[in-house]
């Protein structure tokens, strides 16, 4: 996952798991606790792109556009954890080889 995709996932994580209002509170009482998970250019790109509301009657902050951006980041996450476990286990595997053989 690159930078860019990280900082998303960091906070399309963190708002996930608020309400509207919830979010609003942590960013008036506590902006920055707020601002560490999302930053304000971000927020408004954000909000441009109608991943994340803020305002209106609805209950979470994340859209469903921002839902399903987030599903695609945790797959890409997934996937990246996946070849580091697979290469780790190749280089495991040769090693074992190589020591069976007597190379090492």
């Amino acid at each position: 996952m690159n930078k860019i995709d990280k900082k998303w996932h960091k906070a399309l994580r963190f708002l996930s798991r608020l309400s509207v209002d919830e979010a609003i509170k942590i960013k008036k009482e506590n902006l920055d606790e707020f601002r560490k998970y999302v930053p304000e250019n971000l927020e408004r790109t954000m909000v441009k792109a109608k991943y994340i509301i803020f305002e209106g009657n609805f209950d979470n902050v994340v859209s469903l556009w921002g839902l399903e951006y987030l599903r695609d980041l945790e797959e890409i996450r997934r996937k990246d954890l996946t070849l580091i476990a697979s290469v780790v286990a190749v280089v495991i595997s040769l090693v074992a080889l190589a020591k069976s053989m007597g190379w090492i």
